[in-house]
């Protein structure tokens, strides 16, 4: 989680630079992760209506826009990374606190 909080909070933490540190399992995992948040992210500050639903380890996160829908499972931690963004706290409001 450290390695995907990097990779969203420094823009010098490049995938070319740190290509060792990247090409392991963990740090494949840890792009993946950023680039599946990423993509939620954008969504979000598209204007898509999101809904929230926790459940006891992981937190289903639904997304409705004009092309149709979108649900997403996260990691507690990774609903807690996602919900680290300006943008994201603001499409999602409450939903966005732990």
């Amino acid at each position: 989680m450290r390695a995907v909080e990097r990779l969203r909070d420094d823009p010098g933490f490049s995938r070319n630079r740190y290509f060792l540190a990247l090409s392991s399992p963990e740090g494949r995992r840890a792009l993946r992760i950023h680039r599946h948040l990423r993509s939620l992210e954008r969504d979000l500050s598209a204007g898509a209506a999101a809904s929230v639903a926790r459940e006891a380890e992981r937190v289903r996160l639904t997304l409705r826009g004009k092309r149709g829908s979108r649900t997403a499972w996260l990691s507690r931690a990774e609903f807690r990374i996602l919900c680290a963004s300006p943008a994201v706290q603001a499409a999602l409001g409450d939903d966005a606190r732990p």
